[in-house]
């Protein structure tokens, strides 16, 4: 047997609306599972990514340490390496009220080699790797 692929995450959040308005709303993800969620089969709501899904787990918790934490999401782009793409980008989500990382965006390298990429934080302070590819 061979681990081939990733299946889905699971992340805590203290307020699902206020992740999904993060998640799906402001970068564009579909929501899964909101029905089964709603009638009890299952204790989360999924965003998609691709083919993967992250599962958004409440959590009774106020306050949740998310500090060693991060998401690394794959943005696709028509001008890959575009800087002045992500720039872009990243005003909007200011201007909506996220946080963005103080000197962001630089090259990272990540799973598909060294690429423009920016950190932003969700409505629990995880950090959101936005990265171009």
């Amino acid at each position: 047997m061979d681990i081939v692929d990733l299946d889905h995450v699971a992340i805590r959040v203290t307020d699902l609306d206020r992740a999904l308005a993060f998640y799906h709303d402001l970068l564009g993800l579909p929501i899964r599972d909101h029905e089964r969620y709603d009638a009890g089969e299952v204790p989360y709501v999924a965003v998609v990514v691709g083919g993967r899904h992250i599962h958004l787990v409440p959590t009774e918790d106020e306050e949740i340490d998310v500090g060693g934490e991060h998401l690394c999401l794959l943005v696709r782009s028509d001008e890959v390496d575009s800087r002045e793409e992500l720039d872009v980008l990243l005003e909007s989500l200011r201007e909506r009220g996220i946080e963005v990382e103080d000197g962001e965006p630089y090259r990272r390298y990540g799973a598909y080699g060294r690429a423009w990429a920016a950190y932003v934080r969700d409505p629990d302070g995880r950090r959101v790797e936005l990265k171009l590819h």
